[in-house]
């Protein structure tokens, strides 16, 4: 059962109170999610109220703020232009990039440059394609076809051509996939890894930042556990993770414990999904405009 994010309050606190967590992180996709989407995705831009609820908020200790997103790398960092404690993962969670001063990361999947040339040769395909109004976005690990400006006729014929691409070729069969979202098309390498891969991968790499500072540096719990025990430390990571598309629901996942070292690390999840349809989220938001309110509501709760 899907629950509103906002007025169901009581649920998220109970939620809060039973992770009793020492650190957030929060796993935002962008467009949709933070900002209205657009007939085109180069119009896109981050409002001044915005940029400035994204900036007060990566202040806050041990919280975490990791941008998801589709959008190439270099392409967010661009667009949302916050450079200090923020985290953002591109191409569906491929390259990821963390710029908090106590937990530095430049990430790129295993073997994703090796696709590079076969997505350049189905790039050159694509661009054949005779629709005057696709818009066409080169990515650099995977191909993005924009198809919102498209009537119903060109949109079938832009699928049916896009999969006759990928079928016609052995080795883009192999080790390319053609993946859907909301009026987008996209060529992708069949690599194992998606959104929800890179939250896990933020999750273990943040917890080894907190086992850095078992030797007095790096991150910390925000309560008092003493890393100097002999016993096994438990640390507690709430990962809350808000979507609006198909690939977001990757991100959407259950409760689950791990052990580095002598830690134990508890990890609960809160996850929604904007809209009231069907998802495997928990909560939803009636639109992207209430994404700041429910982030700043689990915020609030977790710092009082």
């Amino acid at each position: 059962m899907l629950y509103n994010g906002i007025e169901r309050i009581d649920k998220i606190k109970k939620i809060i109170a039973a992770a009793n967590p020492d650190i957030i992180l929060f796993c935002v996709d962008f467009d949709g999610t933070l900002v209205k989407i657009c007939k085109s995705p180069y119009d896109v831009a981050v409002a001044p109220g915005l940029y400035d609820f994204l900036t007060g908020i990566n202040n806050i200790k041990n919280v975490f703020l990791c941008i998801v997103t589709g959008r190439e790398l270099a392409d967010i960092e661009q667009r949302v232009n916050i450079k200090r404690n923020i985290i953002y993962s591109g191409n569906h969670g491929f390259e990821i990039k963390s710029y908090y001063e106590d937990f530095k990361l430049n990430f790129l999947v295993e073997n994703a440059g090796n696709y590079i040339p076969l997505l350049t040769e189905a790039l050159s395909l694509v661009k054949n394609i005779d629709i005057s109004s696709l818009i066409i976005e080169n990515k650099k690990f995977s191909i993005s076809m924009h198809y919102r400006l498209l009537n119903n006729s060109e949109a079938k014929f832009l699928k049916q051509s896009v999969k006759n691409i990928i079928a016609k070729n052995p080795e883009f069969k192999k080790y390319l996939h053609i993946t859907r979202g909301k009026k987008i098309l996209e060529i992708r390498p069949r690599i194992d890894w998606n959104k929800g891969s890179a939250c896990g991968y933020l999750v273990k790499e943040i917890s080894k930042a907190c086992v850095v500072s078992n030797n007095g540096y790096g991150l910390a719990p925000r309560k008092s556990i003493a890393f100097s025990q002999a016993s096994i430390k438990k640390i507690n990571i709430l990962r809350v993770n808000i979507g609006d598309d198909i690939t977001d629901e990757t991100m959407f996942s259950h409760n689950y414990s791990f052990n580095l070292e002598e830690n134990t690390f508890n990890v609960s999840l809160i996850n929604c999904v904007i809209g009231k349809k069907q998802s495997l989220a928990d909560f939803y938001l009636a639109d992207y405009s209430r994404t700041p309110v429910f982030i700043k509501n689990i915020i609030d709760i977790f710092s009082g």
